[in-house]
């Protein structure tokens, strides 16, 4: 730790998901600018065409590749097509595909809460598993520089609340996932990363602010929106640090002292304060959020009224 050189990106191949806009298109923008051919994939073809050129544009030799695949990651044959189609084994793999559609729980549709699953995990499991199926049975497992695969889950991930039904237990099961594999890939030389981001412009997070409940608000309060080149700095930053869980703001890093476990540590000593400090008034904290919570639905409709649920009955 502390020390650069931890992830390399001259002379190396990196293949991102979700990188027509937003995060993963700085992480590519950003990865390509340091020497590293990059491969963008997304469902959306013009904008991976647009972002292609933009990206060209920051070149630094003759022998770069920047190109993108279009795929559906939900389905897996398009995740395993992406690999076939690059015909090379890659030594970084971002899996920044995602998106969050905050509400009630009990308001979501049949279709909300599939696309959630599909979205936010299927996407990231697919992608992962075709990736190191390529990455596993390459002859770049004896090098000793370490390959990187990286997860990006949610900084939810470490204390879900009201708004998230959708997308929360998603995020938490890329770090279950990402933890795993960190032992499986160990006898590969993969490093398995996960990085859990705050607020960051993008469209997704504008999409985002149109359905979140005024009490997720309240509970989640002011934080600050960095632009995405720069949260996309930080990322690659704290990787080439030698970090393999990546906060991008304070509180996130606090929130992730909150489940330390036997995770990855990123300034480990104090985490150990913070965690003594957390879980000493952790439960005033909670009951204060659960007296918000029932004080905001005195005055606010319930996502069930009683007459919704009396109707739906005499529906059935």
């Amino acid at each position: 730790m502390w020390f650069k050189g931890h992830i390399k990106a001259e002379g190396k191949i990196a293949v991102i998901s979700g990188a027509s806009q937003g995060l993963g298109a700085e992480i590519a923008k950003q990865l390509f600018e340091k020497g590293a051919s990059v491969y963008l994939v997304a469902r959306n073809e013009a904008s991976l065409k647009q972002k292609v050129e933009e990206i060209e544009k920051v070149r630094v030799n003759e022998t770069q590749i920047v190109d993108y695949v279009r795929a559906d990651l939900t389905k897996y044959s398009d995740a395993s097509n992406v690999f076939e189609v690059i015909g090379k084994s890659p030594d970084i793999v971002m899996c920044c595909a995602g998106s969050s559609k905050p509400g009630y729980f009990l308001k979501m549709t049949e279709k909300d809460l599939e696309t959630g699953v599909n979205i936010n995990y299927n996407t990231a499991m697919n992608f992962a598993h075709c990736a190191l199926n390529k990455m596993c049975t390459s002859n770049k497992t004896l090098q000793e520089e370490p390959r990187h695969l990286v997860f990006f889950s949610s900084i939810v991930g470490f204390y879900p609340f009201i708004g998230y039904g959708q997308y929360a237990p998603m995020k938490t099961a890329i770090k279950t996932l990402s933890d795993v594999l960190r032992q499986e890939c160990l006898p590969y030389n993969i490093s398995v990363d996960c990085v859990f981001p705050g607020n960051f412009e993008s469209a997704g997070f504008i999409e985002e602010e149109l359905t979140k409940p005024k009490i997720t608000r309240e509970i989640e309060g002011p934080s600050e929106v960095i632009p995405a080149s720069a949260c996309a700095k930080i990322v690659i930053d704290q990787l080439d640090q030698g970090y393999q869980y990546v906060t991008t703001d304070l509180i996130g890093w606090i929130l992730s002292c909150l489940s330390l476990g036997y995770s990855p540590r990123c300034l480990g000593l104090p985490q150990l304060f913070f965690a003594i400090i957390l879980s000493t008034f952790g439960g005033f904290l909670q009951a204060y959020y659960n007296y918000s919570i029932r004080s905001f639905f005195k005055t606010n409709p319930l996502p069930h009224e009683i007459s919704d649920i009396a109707k739906d009955d005499k529906a059935k």
